[in-house]
Protein backbone atom coordinates (compact mmCIF):
# COMPACT_ATOMS: atom_id res chain seq x y z
CA UNK A 1 0.00 0.00 0.00
CA UNK A 2 2.98 2.32 1.28
CA UNK A 3 4.65 1.40 -2.01
CA UNK A 4 1.83 2.07 -4.28
CA UNK A 5 1.59 5.30 -2.69
CA UNK A 6 5.03 6.11 -3.37
CA UNK A 7 4.61 5.60 -6.99
CA UNK A 8 1.80 7.60 -7.55
CA UNK A 9 3.46 10.32 -5.55
CA UNK A 10 6.38 10.60 -8.16
CA UNK A 11 4.13 10.44 -10.93
CA UNK A 12 2.03 13.19 -10.03
CA UNK A 13 5.43 14.67 -9.02
CA UNK A 14 7.20 14.28 -12.22
CA UNK A 15 3.64 15.10 -14.06
CA UNK A 16 3.83 18.80 -12.64
CA UNK A 17 7.51 19.12 -13.18
CA UNK A 18 7.09 18.54 -17.31
CA UNK A 19 4.01 20.81 -17.01
CA UNK A 20 5.72 23.60 -15.02
CA UNK A 21 8.43 23.31 -17.70
CA UNK A 22 6.08 23.32 -20.83
CA UNK A 23 4.33 26.60 -19.01
CA UNK A 24 8.05 27.94 -18.47
CA UNK A 25 8.62 27.79 -22.11
CA UNK A 26 4.84 29.13 -23.06
CA UNK A 27 5.59 31.91 -21.10
CA UNK A 28 8.75 32.77 -22.17
CA UNK A 29 7.49 32.57 -26.10
CA UNK A 30 4.62 34.74 -24.82
CA UNK A 31 6.36 37.32 -22.87
CA UNK A 32 8.72 37.56 -26.24
CA UNK A 33 5.62 38.27 -28.37
CA UNK A 34 4.42 40.70 -25.86
CA UNK A 35 7.27 42.24 -25.90
CA UNK A 36 7.38 42.51 -29.79
CA UNK A 37 3.65 43.22 -29.07
CA UNK A 38 4.48 46.40 -27.17
CA UNK A 39 7.40 47.68 -29.49
CA UNK A 40 5.04 47.98 -32.43
CA UNK A 41 2.18 49.26 -30.32
CA UNK A 42 4.61 52.17 -29.43
CA UNK A 43 5.78 52.49 -32.75
CA UNK A 44 2.77 52.83 -34.90
CA UNK A 45 5.70 52.57 -38.08
CA UNK A 46 6.49 49.24 -37.20
CA UNK A 47 4.72 46.46 -39.42
CA UNK A 48 4.25 42.98 -38.82
CA UNK A 49 7.18 42.57 -41.10
CA UNK A 50 9.33 44.05 -38.82
CA UNK A 51 8.80 41.86 -36.26
CA UNK A 52 9.97 39.06 -37.92
CA UNK A 53 13.50 41.33 -38.92
CA UNK A 54 13.28 41.34 -35.18
CA UNK A 55 13.31 38.02 -34.39
CA UNK A 56 15.59 37.41 -37.39
CA UNK A 57 18.34 39.79 -36.00
CA UNK A 58 18.33 37.44 -32.32
CA UNK A 59 18.41 34.45 -33.99
CA UNK A 60 21.54 36.12 -36.16
CA UNK A 61 22.75 37.21 -32.43
CA UNK A 62 22.28 33.48 -31.14
CA UNK A 63 24.43 32.10 -34.53
CA UNK A 64 27.03 34.42 -33.92
CA UNK A 65 27.12 33.27 -29.87
CA UNK A 66 27.60 30.23 -31.05
CA UNK A 67 30.26 30.73 -33.75
CA UNK A 68 32.06 32.78 -30.94
CA UNK A 69 31.55 29.72 -28.57
CA UNK A 70 33.08 27.53 -31.22
CA UNK A 71 35.86 29.24 -31.79
CA UNK A 72 36.53 29.42 -28.36
CA UNK A 73 36.71 25.60 -28.12
CA UNK A 74 38.58 25.28 -30.89
CA UNK A 75 41.41 27.49 -29.65
CA UNK A 76 41.21 25.56 -26.45
CA UNK A 77 41.54 22.39 -28.00
CA UNK A 78 44.60 23.29 -30.27
CA UNK A 79 46.75 24.99 -27.41
CA UNK A 80 45.98 22.43 -25.06
CA UNK A 81 46.88 19.87 -27.94
CA UNK A 82 50.40 21.92 -28.12
CA UNK A 83 50.97 21.94 -24.89
CA UNK A 84 50.61 18.26 -23.94
CA UNK A 85 50.72 16.34 -27.11
CA UNK A 86 50.36 13.06 -25.25
CA UNK A 87 47.03 14.35 -24.02
CA UNK A 88 45.66 14.66 -27.19
CA UNK A 89 45.92 11.18 -27.59
CA UNK A 90 43.71 10.24 -24.96
CA UNK A 91 40.19 9.80 -24.87
CA UNK A 92 38.68 12.93 -22.84
CA UNK A 93 40.10 14.83 -25.63
CA UNK A 94 39.43 12.62 -28.36
CA UNK A 95 35.67 12.80 -27.00
CA UNK A 96 35.67 16.57 -26.98
CA UNK A 97 37.68 17.30 -30.52
CA UNK A 98 34.82 14.95 -31.95
CA UNK A 99 32.03 17.33 -29.88
CA UNK A 100 33.67 19.97 -31.61
CA UNK A 101 33.35 18.52 -34.98
CA UNK A 102 29.65 17.82 -35.05
CA UNK A 103 29.08 21.32 -34.06
CA UNK A 104 31.24 22.72 -36.79
CA UNK A 105 29.55 20.17 -38.93
CA UNK A 106 25.94 22.02 -38.57
CA UNK A 107 27.61 25.33 -39.62
CA UNK A 108 25.83 26.64 -42.83
CA UNK A 109 28.03 28.46 -44.87
CA UNK A 110 27.21 31.81 -43.66
CA UNK A 111 28.78 29.81 -40.22
CA UNK A 112 31.20 28.29 -41.53
CA UNK A 113 32.94 31.95 -43.22
CA UNK A 114 32.01 33.46 -39.76
CA UNK A 115 33.80 30.38 -37.93
CA UNK A 116 36.75 30.84 -39.84
CA UNK A 117 36.93 34.72 -39.96
CA UNK A 118 36.71 34.42 -36.42
CA UNK A 119 39.60 32.11 -35.79
CA UNK A 120 41.98 33.93 -38.05
CA UNK A 121 41.36 37.24 -36.18
CA UNK A 122 42.29 35.44 -32.95
CA UNK A 123 45.12 37.42 -31.44
CA UNK A 124 46.58 33.92 -30.41
CA UNK A 125 46.55 32.59 -34.23
CA UNK A 126 50.10 30.92 -34.61
CA UNK A 127 51.44 28.08 -37.33
CA UNK A 128 50.15 25.67 -35.05
CA UNK A 129 46.81 26.80 -34.91
CA UNK A 130 46.75 27.70 -38.77
CA UNK A 131 47.53 23.89 -39.01
CA UNK A 132 44.60 23.15 -37.08
CA UNK A 133 42.07 24.88 -38.66
CA UNK A 134 43.37 23.83 -41.92
CA UNK A 135 43.07 20.25 -40.90
CA UNK A 136 38.83 21.10 -39.78
CA UNK A 137 38.50 22.37 -43.12
CA UNK A 138 39.72 19.44 -44.50
CA UNK A 139 38.03 16.90 -41.69
CA UNK A 140 34.62 18.59 -41.36
CA UNK A 141 33.74 21.39 -43.87
CA UNK A 142 35.12 19.33 -47.44
CA UNK A 143 33.91 16.21 -46.41
CA UNK A 144 30.61 17.20 -45.07
CA UNK A 145 29.99 19.62 -48.34
CA UNK A 146 32.29 19.58 -50.46
CA UNK A 147 29.71 21.48 -52.98
CA UNK A 148 29.17 24.69 -51.13
CA UNK A 149 32.77 24.50 -49.45
CA UNK A 150 34.28 24.67 -53.52
CA UNK A 151 31.66 27.34 -54.19
CA UNK A 152 33.05 29.33 -51.02
CA UNK A 153 36.77 28.54 -51.40
CA UNK A 154 36.57 29.94 -55.06
CA UNK A 155 34.68 32.89 -54.03
CA UNK A 156 37.38 33.72 -50.89
CA UNK A 157 40.56 31.72 -51.85
CA UNK A 158 42.84 33.25 -48.98
CA UNK A 159 40.08 32.89 -46.36
CA UNK A 160 40.30 29.27 -46.86
CA UNK A 161 44.48 29.47 -46.93
CA UNK A 162 44.24 28.36 -50.82
CA UNK A 163 48.10 29.62 -51.72
CA UNK A 164 49.49 29.29 -48.20
CA UNK A 165 52.53 27.73 -49.17
CA UNK A 166 53.09 26.60 -45.24
CA UNK A 167 49.57 24.38 -45.18
CA UNK A 168 47.61 21.88 -47.39
CA UNK A 169 46.12 23.65 -49.97
CA UNK A 170 42.29 22.54 -48.83
CA UNK A 171 40.96 22.17 -53.06
CA UNK A 172 44.42 19.92 -53.96
CA UNK A 173 42.79 17.79 -50.88
CA UNK A 174 38.94 17.69 -51.68
CA UNK A 175 40.23 16.33 -55.14
CA UNK A 176 42.68 13.56 -53.39
CA UNK A 177 39.67 12.82 -50.83
CA UNK A 178 37.00 12.32 -53.19
CA UNK A 179 39.29 10.70 -56.01
CA UNK A 180 41.39 8.15 -53.63
CA UNK A 181 39.71 8.01 -50.97
CA UNK A 182 35.23 8.31 -51.32
CA UNK A 183 36.58 7.16 -54.97
CA UNK A 184 33.84 9.43 -56.19
CA UNK A 185 34.58 11.10 -59.43
CA UNK A 186 31.43 12.45 -60.27
CA UNK A 187 31.76 14.51 -57.01
CA UNK A 188 35.19 15.42 -58.02
CA UNK A 189 33.96 17.04 -61.85
CA UNK A 190 31.37 18.50 -60.12
CA UNK A 191 33.12 20.76 -58.18
CA UNK A 192 35.70 21.55 -61.01
CA UNK A 193 32.60 22.47 -63.04
CA UNK A 194 31.85 24.97 -60.05
CA UNK A 195 35.33 26.29 -60.74
CA UNK A 196 36.76 29.34 -62.74
CA UNK A 197 39.69 28.27 -65.61
CA UNK A 198 42.31 29.31 -63.72
CA UNK A 199 41.48 26.35 -60.96
CA UNK A 200 40.24 23.94 -63.41
CA UNK A 201 43.49 23.89 -64.91
CA UNK A 202 45.50 23.78 -61.78
CA UNK A 203 43.57 21.24 -60.26
CA UNK A 204 42.36 18.74 -62.43
CA UNK A 205 46.05 16.81 -62.42
CA UNK A 206 44.92 15.96 -59.07
CA UNK A 207 41.94 13.59 -60.51
CA UNK A 208 44.60 11.93 -63.15
CA UNK A 209 46.83 11.38 -60.07
CA UNK A 210 44.76 9.64 -57.72
CA UNK A 211 41.80 8.88 -59.58
CA UNK A 212 43.76 5.78 -61.89
CA UNK A 213 44.16 3.81 -59.59
CA UNK A 214 42.25 0.62 -61.10
CA UNK A 215 41.24 -0.06 -64.76
CA UNK A 216 37.50 0.59 -63.72
CA UNK A 217 38.23 3.33 -62.14
CA UNK A 218 40.36 4.50 -65.28
CA UNK A 219 37.56 4.35 -67.37
CA UNK A 220 35.23 5.94 -65.31
CA UNK A 221 37.34 8.92 -65.27
CA UNK A 222 37.50 9.09 -69.04
CA UNK A 223 33.50 9.14 -68.81
CA UNK A 224 34.03 11.89 -66.22
CA UNK A 225 36.49 14.02 -68.43
CA UNK A 226 34.10 13.47 -71.46
CA UNK A 227 30.99 14.83 -69.79
CA UNK A 228 33.32 17.72 -68.45
CA UNK A 229 34.60 18.75 -71.74
CA UNK A 230 30.95 19.54 -73.11
CA UNK A 231 30.11 22.26 -70.58
CA UNK A 232 32.45 24.86 -72.51
CA UNK A 233 35.61 25.21 -75.24
CA UNK A 234 37.85 25.62 -72.90
CA UNK A 235 37.09 22.47 -70.81
CA UNK A 236 37.11 20.71 -73.98
CA UNK A 237 40.58 21.99 -74.64
CA UNK A 238 41.19 21.49 -71.21
CA UNK A 239 40.50 17.91 -71.13
CA UNK A 240 42.09 17.13 -74.85
CA UNK A 241 45.40 18.27 -72.66
CA UNK A 242 45.26 15.80 -70.15
CA UNK A 243 43.94 12.98 -72.10
CA UNK A 244 47.84 12.10 -72.83
CA UNK A 245 48.62 11.65 -69.27
CA UNK A 246 45.45 9.57 -68.69
CA UNK A 247 46.23 7.29 -71.61
CA UNK A 248 50.15 6.99 -70.75
CA UNK A 249 50.03 7.95 -66.96
CA UNK A 250 53.26 10.33 -65.94
CA UNK A 251 56.17 10.29 -67.92
CA UNK A 252 58.34 8.94 -64.72
CA UNK A 253 55.96 5.60 -64.86
CA UNK A 254 56.09 4.07 -68.64
CA UNK A 255 53.65 1.68 -68.89
CA UNK A 256 54.19 -1.36 -71.18
CA UNK A 257 53.38 -1.29 -74.87
CA UNK A 258 50.66 -4.41 -74.00
CA UNK A 259 49.21 -2.05 -71.08
CA UNK A 260 48.90 0.84 -72.39
CA UNK A 261 47.58 -0.05 -76.15
CA UNK A 262 45.15 -2.35 -74.94
CA UNK A 263 43.92 0.06 -72.25
CA UNK A 264 43.57 2.46 -75.31
CA UNK A 265 41.37 0.27 -77.52
CA UNK A 266 39.15 -0.57 -74.63
CA UNK A 267 38.69 3.14 -74.12
CA UNK A 268 37.34 3.50 -77.59
CA UNK A 269 38.67 6.84 -77.86
CA UNK A 270 37.90 9.12 -81.14
CA UNK A 271 40.16 9.97 -83.95
CA UNK A 272 40.29 13.76 -81.98
CA UNK A 273 40.78 11.91 -79.14
CA UNK A 274 43.50 9.62 -80.39
CA UNK A 275 45.14 12.88 -81.61
CA UNK A 276 45.30 14.63 -78.25
CA UNK A 277 46.23 11.43 -76.68
CA UNK A 278 49.51 10.94 -78.40
CA UNK A 279 50.46 14.15 -77.80
CA UNK A 280 54.37 14.05 -77.29
CA UNK A 281 54.06 10.47 -76.66
CA UNK A 282 57.85 10.03 -77.38
CA UNK A 283 58.53 10.79 -73.96
CA UNK A 284 56.01 8.56 -72.23
CA UNK A 285 57.08 5.11 -73.89
CA UNK A 286 59.17 3.20 -73.28
CA UNK A 287 62.13 2.95 -75.84
CA UNK A 288 62.42 -0.33 -76.23
CA UNK A 289 58.48 -0.45 -77.49
CA UNK A 290 59.12 2.11 -79.55
CA UNK A 291 59.12 -0.31 -82.63
CA UNK A 292 55.66 -1.24 -81.48
CA UNK A 293 53.92 1.56 -81.19
CA UNK A 294 55.20 2.93 -84.68
CA UNK A 295 53.38 -0.10 -86.18
CA UNK A 296 50.79 0.90 -83.46
CA UNK A 297 50.52 3.92 -85.57
CA UNK A 298 49.93 2.74 -89.32
CA UNK A 299 47.05 0.76 -87.66
CA UNK A 300 45.21 3.67 -86.02
CA UNK A 301 42.08 6.12 -87.02
CA UNK A 302 44.38 9.03 -86.75
CA UNK A 303 45.06 11.76 -89.53
CA UNK A 304 48.26 10.87 -91.98
CA UNK A 305 49.80 14.16 -91.11
CA UNK A 306 49.58 13.68 -87.56
CA UNK A 307 50.72 10.22 -87.61
CA UNK A 308 53.95 10.93 -89.48
CA UNK A 309 54.49 13.97 -87.06
CA UNK A 310 54.38 11.65 -83.92
CA UNK A 311 56.53 9.18 -86.08
CA UNK A 312 59.29 11.39 -86.79
CA UNK A 313 59.10 12.44 -82.83
CA UNK A 314 59.14 8.91 -81.97
CA UNK A 315 61.66 8.01 -84.19
CA UNK A 316 64.22 11.21 -83.36
CA UNK A 317 64.11 10.29 -79.93
CA UNK A 318 64.87 5.96 -80.73
CA UNK A 319 67.57 7.21 -83.22
CA UNK A 320 69.34 8.69 -80.18
CA UNK A 321 69.31 5.76 -78.06
CA UNK A 322 69.74 3.07 -80.29
CA UNK A 323 70.00 4.24 -84.35
CA UNK A 324 70.82 0.48 -85.14
CA UNK A 325 67.62 -0.51 -83.98
CA UNK A 326 65.74 1.88 -86.08
CA UNK A 327 67.88 1.26 -89.11
CA UNK A 328 66.71 -2.45 -88.54
CA UNK A 329 63.16 -1.12 -88.44
CA UNK A 330 63.51 1.02 -91.52
CA UNK A 331 64.56 -2.22 -93.42
CA UNK A 332 62.25 -4.46 -92.46
CA UNK A 333 59.27 -2.82 -92.28
CA UNK A 334 56.85 -2.04 -95.34
CA UNK A 335 55.97 1.22 -96.60
CA UNK A 336 54.55 3.85 -95.41
CA UNK A 337 53.55 7.18 -94.52
CA UNK A 338 54.95 6.63 -91.24
CA UNK A 339 58.21 4.80 -92.12
CA UNK A 340 58.80 8.08 -94.69
CA UNK A 341 58.89 10.16 -91.21
CA UNK A 342 60.33 7.41 -89.54
CA UNK A 343 63.45 7.44 -92.74
CA UNK A 344 63.86 11.64 -92.67
CA UNK A 345 63.92 11.63 -88.49
CA UNK A 346 66.61 8.56 -89.44
CA UNK A 347 68.54 10.90 -91.80
CA UNK A 348 68.41 13.80 -89.78
CA UNK A 349 69.78 12.42 -86.38
CA UNK A 350 72.88 10.08 -88.22
CA UNK A 351 74.20 12.84 -90.64
CA UNK A 352 76.48 14.45 -88.31
CA UNK A 353 78.15 10.82 -88.01
CA UNK A 354 77.42 8.38 -90.61
CA UNK A 355 76.43 11.13 -93.35
CA UNK A 356 76.80 7.86 -95.77
CA UNK A 357 73.97 6.36 -94.52
CA UNK A 358 72.12 8.94 -93.74
CA UNK A 359 71.95 10.15 -97.36
CA UNK A 360 71.31 6.39 -98.14
CA UNK A 361 68.36 6.72 -96.40
CA UNK A 362 67.58 10.77 -97.46
CA UNK A 363 67.60 9.43 -101.45
CA UNK A 364 64.50 6.98 -100.66
CA UNK A 365 62.21 10.16 -99.68
CA UNK A 366 59.96 11.45 -102.38
CA UNK A 367 60.11 15.10 -103.12
CA UNK A 368 57.96 16.35 -100.48
CA UNK A 369 57.44 18.10 -96.91
CA UNK A 370 59.25 15.09 -95.64
CA UNK A 371 62.63 15.47 -97.56
CA UNK A 372 61.95 18.94 -96.93
CA UNK A 373 62.36 18.70 -93.16
CA UNK A 374 64.62 16.57 -93.08
CA UNK A 375 67.29 18.53 -95.34
CA UNK A 376 66.84 21.65 -93.42
CA UNK A 377 67.19 19.84 -89.88
CA UNK A 378 70.74 18.42 -91.00
CA UNK A 379 71.67 21.91 -93.03
CA UNK A 380 70.84 23.77 -89.66
CA UNK A 381 73.59 21.47 -87.63
CA UNK A 382 75.92 22.34 -89.98
CA UNK A 383 77.78 25.62 -89.36
CA UNK A 384 76.41 27.95 -91.41
CA UNK A 385 79.37 29.74 -93.34
CA UNK A 386 81.32 26.38 -93.87
CA UNK A 387 82.04 24.91 -97.05
CA UNK A 388 80.00 21.88 -95.73
CA UNK A 389 77.33 24.41 -95.71
CA UNK A 390 77.62 25.20 -99.29
CA UNK A 391 78.01 22.13 -100.32
CA UNK A 392 75.19 20.65 -99.13
CA UNK A 393 72.52 23.47 -99.69
CA UNK A 394 73.78 23.30 -103.44
CA UNK A 395 73.38 19.46 -103.72
CA UNK A 396 70.41 20.05 -102.48
CA UNK A 397 69.25 23.39 -103.90
CA UNK A 398 68.76 24.39 -100.22
CA UNK A 399 68.64 28.58 -99.75
CA UNK A 400 67.39 29.15 -103.10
Amino acid sequence: MIRSLIISALILFAAALLGWQEKRQYSSEKATREKLQKQVAANPSLDFQSTINIERRTADRAKQEKVKKLSIDFFDLSIRAAQDPVAAFGEEFQRLEADLKSSLATLDPAGIKEFIEECKNNPDLNSQTKQDLNRYIREVFIQNDPIEMTRMMVKSPELFGIGDEKTYDPFSYLIYYYSAQEKDLQIVFQCLAESPPEFQSKYIGGALQFGTGSPSQRAELLEEMRYFATTTPEQKKLVNRKLSELAFGRPDAKGSFIELSDWIASANLSSEELVSATKDMQEKVRVGDTSQWLDWLTKNDIPDDVSKQRAYDLATQWTEKDYQAVGDWLISSPNSPEKTAVAGAYAAKTYPYDPEIATQWLQTLPQGADRTKALLTIYQCIPRDSDEAKEFASEYGLGK
